[in-house]
């Protein structure tokens, strides 16, 4: 969905730049949003069009960077409504706040609430810039503060009253895509992670707690006996404490690493570090698409145990993926024919039979029910 969003609004940039050049009869003017004089639709159209191809191009840029992992957490059709919901937030703040009175077009609205989203679900992961200024080059930024940098610009430019940029747009738009992210979070219609926005959260009020704690004079360490056993206890809470930090920040390395594999086509590579990272923790899940290609390549080199658990998170984490039939097939498949857990595999192919349309699916799902019905007991075979 986000690399049709892509299209689309390039494509309507295009024709924009067609008739320009040409001189055709204008329809952009239908499609801006009046602050004065607002329609229904114009609050989604004016995110189509743009002021000139500098204002595009970046708004595709920023749409490109943040909008993928907004799309796998939650799904075409949820990112889409919440993409063009951002639209109508961000056209509804500045027909509200803006003083101007100017028609205002372009998708930065929409954009700043992806990235206002992505703020909330992923606020650890680092951007790669690619710099031509002082060296030629690509470095990493921490995503949280480029998002910063763009809010704390566009309150600026909005006190200081300049009419160039629909500062008060985007800023309604990301403060929108922020909350929305994480009330997706609270509620846990998007799966949780231990860095997301809220965790991080938690773990801050937690150490921000314990300090104050102790500032009130409570001495964690009240019960033990000696001072040796006391220097003892709490060398050990402190390396405790150390070893907790070098696991998140390697469970974090090992996250990017995987998505750097996964993004350039490496799945072999991706699928051994996804191994890995779960014996540091099974509660890991990456993004939809990156979790449903590992799992599949796990299958494709007979790590059928891995696999499984891989498909089993994905149906945990992603139960509205729009082929989950696909995926209960292949997991069904596994249990059958590798693990020889047939309850188990009972269960995911007649889930997958309710959804299946193909023919070589169905039959192989039919098929496969038939032979583990036969080895199982009469009564459950049924």
């Amino acid at each position: 969905m986000n690399w049709a969003i892509l299209f689309v609004t390039l494509g309507v940039g295009i024709a924009e730049y067609f008739t320009d050049q040409f001189r055709l009869p204008t329809w952009i003017m239908r499609l801006q949003l009046n602050s004065r004089v607002p329609t229904l639709e114009r609050f989604i159209t004016y995110a189509l069009v743009h002021n000139n191809w500098v204002h595009l191009l970046q708004n595709l840029l920023a749409l490109y960077i943040f909008g993928n992992n907004i799309n796998d957490r939650l799904g075409h059709v949820g990112y889409l409504a919440f993409y063009l919901a951002g639209a109508i937030v961000a056209g509804i703040g500045y027909a509200l706040f803006d003083a101007s009175g100017l028609p205002v077009r372009g998708a930065s609205g929409a954009v700043m609430a992806v990235m206002g989203a992505y703020a909330a679900l992923f606020p650890r992961s680092n951007i790669t810039i690619l710099s031509f200024l002082f060296f030629a080059g690509t470095f990493e930024v921490p995503s949280m503060y480029l998002i910063m940098v763009f809010f704390v610009f566009d309150l600026v430019g909005n006190f200081s009253g300049s009419v160039a940029v629909a500062h008060v747009a985007h800023i309604t738009g990301m403060s929108f895509g922020f909350i929305i992210g994480l009330l997706f979070l609270a509620i846990r219609l998007v799966p949780r992670d231990p860095f997301d926005f809220l965790a991080l959260l938690h773990r801050w009020n937690r150490r921000r707690e314990y300090k104050t704690l102790v500032s009130q004079g409570y001495n964690p360490f009240s019960r033990i006996g000696s001072s040796r056993e006391t220097d003892s206890a709490r060398r050990l809470a402190a390396e405790r404490a150390a070893e907790e930090e070098m696991l998140l920040d390697r469970i974090l390395e090992m996250r990017a690493e995987i998505n750097e594999a996964v993004a350039h086509h490496n799945l072999p590579h991706a699928a051994i570090l996804f191994v890995e990272l779960q014996r540091l923790d099974p509660r890991q899940v990456l993004s939809r698409q990156a979790q449903l290609d590992i799992a599949n390549q796990l299958t494709s080199q007979e790590f059928f145990q891995q696999a499984a658990d891989a498909y089993e998170q994905f149906l945990t984490h992603y139960p509205n993926y729009e082929n989950i039939e696909n995926v209960q097939l292949m997991l069904g498949l596994i249990y059958a024919r590798y693990l020889s857990k047939h309850d188990r595999a009972k269960l995911m192919l007649q889930s997958a039979l309710t959804r299946l349309h193909g023919e070589k699916e169905l039959e192989m799902a039919k098929v496969e029910l038939n032979r583990i019905g036969k080895s199982l007991p009469s009564d459950s075979g049924r």
